[in-house]
């Protein structure tokens, strides 16, 4: 038998560009109050009869945080990442860079690792993430879904702090510190990564979490402009 359960985060309000899309507007700098619909999913639950317990997801909102909210999400090919790299250091903008790339799907993909190695590491292997939807708001969103596979090839550091502002290493290369403390605080042992931009290591704090139900349910992966 299997169980699922949901739990909504609002990732903050993100700023990204789709160089590619040079037939839209897209390619341009522009910005959504990001949310993600996770499923959760087991074939046991706890002994308080739940899939995944809630309470212990304060580390994964920061981890989140620190990836999308306030933040210029860009690829990690963008033809003008030195240009952003340079704002970075001036101050002026705080880079995150994904080198995987941007848009509502590349997000659902890089929630969907975070919040299975995350959930993976709090569980013992209880609980993994079956999908995650990425909205931009009620008309645009995005999913990804689980492979057959179990995601044991994506390699992180995010669950092995030595103490509680350590230099991690992105899941996509990338270089960010990290507060580590809130992980402390919760019931059972949590750590956070954030990718951000390797030029300015203050790529700082991601947003709050905002439940926007959609058709398609949390990470349907499309990015529209």
């Amino acid at each position: 038998m299997t169980f699922t359960s949901n739990k909504v985060f609002n990732l903050g309000s993100a700023a990204f560009r789709q160089w590619r899309s040079t037939h839209s507007h897209c390619q341009y700098i522009h910005g959504y109050n990001l949310t993600a619909n996770i499923t959760f999913e087991c074939e046991e639950l706890d002994d308080k009869n739940w899939c995944a317990d809630f309470g212990c997801f304060k580390g994964l909102k920061t981890i989140l945080k620190n990836t999308f909210d306030h933040k210029l999400v860009v690829a990690g090919d963008d033809p003008e990442l030195e240009s952003f790299q340079k704002l970075d250091e001036k101050g002026v903008v705080q880079l995150v860079v994904l080198q995987s790339g941007v848009g509502c799907e590349r997000f659902a993909e890089h929630v969907l690792k975070t919040a299975d190695k995350f959930i993976e590491r709090v569980t013992d292997g209880r609980v993994r993430v079956k999908s995650v939807q990425i909205n931009e708001h009620d008309d645009n969103f995005a999913t990804c879904y689980r492979q057959d596979v179990k995601v044991d090839s994506f390699s992180a550091n995010i669950f092995e702090p030595s103490d509680t502002n350590e230099v991690l290493e992105d899941i996509h290369g990338a270089v960010a510190t990290v507060d580590l403390s809130v992980i402390d605080e919760q019931p059972t042992t949590e750590s956070s990564d954030s990718p951000t931009s390797t030029a300015n290591p203050r790529a700082a704090a991601v947003g709050k979490v905002n439940g926007t139900k959609t058709k398609g349910g949390w990470f349907d992966g499309t990015t529209w402009g």
